[in-house]
C-alpha cells in the first residue's frame, strides 16, 4: 500500500484556513498524498466517453461569489467563468449528540431569496457536493459524527427538503457528488482516539464491512431518490481520488459497484498537496488522468468534483494548471472528463505565484481544445 500523509499532520495545515467557509458550504478532503509516486496500475481495457466538452465549475459559497457577498469572490467569478457553480452539504453533529447538516440553513435562505431561480437564469449550472465531519477535523461543525450522517435517515430527509426546492427553482443542469471521501469515514468509528485512522480507512473487511454495508444502502436509495425527482441529474458517489493507487482502494471502489451501477455518473476528488516534482513525477495531474482511465471502465460521466492542494499552496496550482494545459495532456484529459472544479475560490483571490492567471489559463485551454 502506497504511504501517505498523516490524516492529523494535514488537518493541522488546513483547519484555520478552511473552518470559517467550511460552515457555510465547504466539505473537508484528505490529501492521499504519498511519499513516493505509486506502483504503475494498469487499468482494465476501456472505452473513453470523449465527452464534447470539459465544463469548469467553481466553490465553494455561490452566493458569495455570484452575488458579491466578497468582492474578491466575484472577482474570481469573472475571470475563469465557470459553467458550474460548487456548493456543499455537510453533515455535523452537535454536543447534544444530533445528526444534522447546519448547511442545510443556507440552503433554505438561498431558497427563500430565490437565490436557485437567479443562478439558472443567469445560465449557471449546479453541482452538490455532500461530505461529513467524521473524524471532528472541522471544529466548527462539532464533535466527529464517525460517518454517522450519511448512514442516516436525516441525510435522505435533506436530500429530499433539497430537491423540493431545486425542482422548482433550477431549471439547469444539476450534479450530485454524494459522500466525497466516503472511505475516510470510518476513520475513528473503531478507535474513538483516532491514533491510527489508517487502520480503519480505505479498506473493505470484516470490521469495516459493520459501517459501508450501510453507508451503500443508504447511499443506493440516495441515488435512487434523486434520479426519481431529477431523471436529468447527473448523480453518482465520490471517490477519493487515491484510491485507484493500490489494490485495497480498488477493492473498496468494487464494494460500491452496486452504488455505481445505479447511478448516471461518477465523480472522484484529487487534493494532493504538493507538486509533482516533489513526489517522483506523480501529482495531481496524474492522478486525475489515472482515475479518469479507470472509471472510465464503467461507462459513465466522469466529473472531478473537487480540485485543490490539501496544503494550500499556490505554488502547487501553478504548476498544476501549467502542466494540465498543455496539448499532449488535454487531448488524453477530453478523451474521459466531463468536468472539473476547482474546491474553493479563497485560494485563487491573492494570485499568489500567478496561481488565478494559471487557472484562467487552464480554463481557456478547456475551451479552445474543443
Amino acid at each position: 500500500m502506497v504511504a501517505k500523509v498523516k490524516r492529523r499532520e494535514f488537518i493541522k495545515l488546513i483547519l484555520g484556513a478552511l473552518a470559517g467557509s467550511w460552515l457555510n458550504c465547504g466539505g473537508g478532503g484528505n490529501s492521499g498524498v504519498s511519499s513516493l509516486a505509486p506502483a504503475p496500475y494498469t487499468p482494465a481495457p476501456s472505452t473513453p466517453i470523449a465527452p464534447k466538452t470539459i465544463k469548469f465549475g467553481l466553490g465553494m459559497d455561490p452566493e458569495r461569489m455570484v452575488d458579491a457577498y466578497d468582492p474578491d469572490g466575484k472577482r474570481v467569478l469573472d475571470a475563469i467563468k465557470p459553467n458550474i457553480l460548487c456548493m456543499w452539504i455537510n453533515g455535523a453533529r452537535d454536543y447534544q449528540g444530533r445528526i444534522y447538516s447546519p448547511s442545510m440553513q443556507y440552503v433554505r435562505e438561498w431558497a427563500s431569496k430565490g437565490r436557485f431561480q437567479e443562478w439558472s437564469g443567469m445560465g449557471y449550472e449546479l453541482m452538490v457536493i455532500t461530505w461529513e465531519n467524521y473524524d471532528g477535523q472541522n471544529p466548527a461543525l462539532g464533535p466527529a459524527t464517525y460517518g454517522d450522517y450519511h448512514i442516516s435517515s436525516q441525510f435522505l430527509e435533506d436530500l429530499r427538503e433539497l430537491l423540493s426546492y431545486l425542482v422548482l427553482q433550477f431549471k439547469n443542469k444539476i450534479y450530485f457528488a454524494l459522500a466525497t471521501e466516503q472511505s475516510t469515514y470510518s476513520a475513528c468509528r473503531y478507535d474513538r482516539t483516532c491514533q491510527d485512522p489508517y487502520a480503519y480507512s480505505d479498506r473493505i473487511n470484516s470490521t469495516t464491512q459493520e459501517y459501508f454495508g450501510p453507508l451503500r444502502d443508504n447511499l443506493q436509495r440516495a441515488v435512487g431518490l434523486i434520479r426519481a425527482q431529477m431523471p436529468s441529474a447527473d448523480v453518482g458517489i465520490c471517490f477519493g481520488g487515491w484510491l485507484v493507487e493500490f489494490d485495497e482502494g480498488i477493492n473498496f471502489i468494487k464494494y460500491f459497484e452496486p452504488v455505481i451501477t445505479s447511478s448516471s455518473a461518477i465523480f472522484f476528488q484529487s487534493m494532493m498537496g504538493i507538486k509533482a516534482s516533489e513526489n517522483s513525477g506523480y501529482g495531481n495531474p496524474e492522478r486525475i488522468l489515472k482515475n479518469c482511465q479507470f472509471f472510465s471502465a464503467y461507462g459513465k460521466p466522469i466529473h472531478l468534483a473537487h480540485y485543490m492542494p490539501s496544503s494550500k499552496r499556490a505554488d502547487v496550482v501553478a504548476e498544476d494548471m501549467d502542466r494540465m494545459s498543455k496539448p499532449d495532456y488535454l487531448r488524453q484529459l477530453v478523451q474521459y472528463l466531463s468536468s472539473f472544479s476547482f474546491m474553493d475560490y479563497g485560494l485563487l483571490k491573492d494570485n499568489a505565484y500567478g496561481c488565478l492567471d494559471a487557472t484562467v489559463r487552464f480554463r481557456q485551454s478547456l475551451r479552445a481544445i474543443l
